[in-house]
């Protein structure tokens, strides 16, 4: 069970449901045993999906990477090639020992210095490597601000991120401006990489599943230009920034191979809602919108005998100084009008912004647990104060980081009535 506090928040047989079809999303994403499905290796025949290179025609291989899912990913991959492997840097939020692939732990979703020293190291394998070499790229989301090699300094780095993350920017808009004041990103770890030839391997936390986003697209060609980077820095009153043009050719001896979207979740979360005796409907896989808006769109939708299934990412507007994440605040939004059933909102990284707190559930219940503790759902909603109401009423859902991220799942679950 990835849900570590299941039993608690379990108090009863429909919030027990809507957990397990919650946990059930989550593991049907995990990067490890998705990844052994989709790779093998025959001798020195490598297989991943319907692609397949001869690896004795390299003099060495590389591995690099980033993001919430690197070091499972690295990790998988070393299983794999094991001795072929020459050398390797990738960075996560999480630390692994592993003989080949040295997994760096930093920092998200605001950069550090240990972020850019890491990407320094990535970038002196890359320029290091050769016609006759092989790398492979281990991309998932998060990778923005893991793999950092800006044209600004690192304060004003966190900053410009927190401008941006507190302004309710879309992941889309963020990765635009990211991606045209770096060095690494936007298409350029492939340039950085060529001569060598380069596998990489994406995991999806964008809707879209659009590659030039997730992670700011490091390896392929980028479709946003600096207008649109301009465009984003004036919506958001952004300041002034030294935006460099990213690769618009498509980058030759690449393969970027998509294995992990948020389809695979909302298929999972609707086969166990089936199983589990529910009418089961899968909304929407590109969810998007405020968080506390989607919330109140969601509560209204409940029905008996139904699971209504979404995965996605919403946004939210900070303007209190609370503690919470989209996640936490789109089911305090939704507790204000849920009267029967339950709402989960959870992020399949397991951190919703705070590490705390994977996401949140709700039912009716959550209001006279409020009413009991007089705890006012509109004042912790104008202070983004969301952790600390939910956790007063037995709303938090706690996983750990699970390393891997496609996003959010969503679900709205109606009683049983037969």
């Amino acid at each position: 069970m990835i849900i570590k506090n299941f039993n608690i928040l379990a108090s009863d047989k429909t919030r027990g449901d809507a957990l397990k079809i919650i946990n059930s999303g989550i593991e049907s994403v995990l990067v490890k045993p998705l990844i052994q499905k989709q790779i093998t290796l025959s001798e020195n025949t490598l297989k991943i999906k319907n692609h397949s290179w001869n690896l004795s025609k390299y003099n060495r291989i590389f591995v690099v990477g980033a993001g919430k899912a690197a070091a499972d990913m690295a990790e998988t991959i070393e299983d794999i090639l094991g001795s072929k492997i020459s050398a390797g840097i990738v960075i996560d939020t999480r630390t692994r020992k592993l003989k080949r692939i040295k997994v760096i732990k930093g920092t998200h979703p605001l950069p550090t210095k240990i972020n850019i020293e890491a990407t320094e190291k990535i970038i002196k394998i890359l320029n290091n490597s050769g016609e006759n070499d092989l790398i492979i790229a281990l991309i998932s989301g998060g990778g923005s601000s893991l793999m950092v090699s800006s044209r600004i300094k690192l304060k004003k780095l966190i900053e410009l991120n927190k401008m941006m993350l507190k302004r309710g920017a879309t992941i889309n808009e963020i990765n635009t401006v990211r991606k045209h004041i770096s060095n690494i990103t936007g298409g350029q770890l492939a340039k950085l990489a060529a001569p060598a030839e380069l596998i990489s391997l994406i995991v999806s936390d964008v809707i879209t599943n659009n590659l030039d986003v997730i992670a700011s697209g490091p390896t392929v060609k980028d479709t946003t230009t600096i207008k649109d980077a301009v465009k984003i820095q004036k919506k958001y009153n952004l300041p002034s920034l030294p935006f460099i043009e990213t690769p618009k050719e498509k980058p030759k001896k690449v393969a970027n191979i998509l294995l992990v979207t948020n389809v695979y979740a909302a298929e999972a979360m609707k086969k166990e809602a089936i199983k589990i005796g529910y009418k089961s409907k899968i909304l929407t896989t590109q969810l998007k919108g405020e968080a506390r808006l989607i919330g109140v769109k969601l509560a209204k939708l409940v029905k008996s005998n139904c699971a209504l299934i979404a995965t996605g990412e919403t946004t939210v507007n900070v303007k209190g100084n609370g503690m919470g994440g989209r996640n936490q605040e789109l089911v305090l939004a939704a507790s204000k009008f849920i009267n029967k059933g339950v709402i989960i909102s959870c992020s399949s990284d397991g951190v919703d912004y705070i590490s705390q707190a994977g996401g949140a559930i709700a039912d009716k219940n959550t209001k006279e647990q409020a009413k009991k503790y007089k705890l006012n759902a509109d004042e912790f909603l104008k202070n983004n104060n969301s952790y600390n109401f939910l956790k007063r009423v037995n709303g938090i859902i706690i996983t750990g980081k699970t390393g891997t991220n496609i996003g959010d799942l969503f679900l709205v679950l109606g009683e049983k009535t037969n």
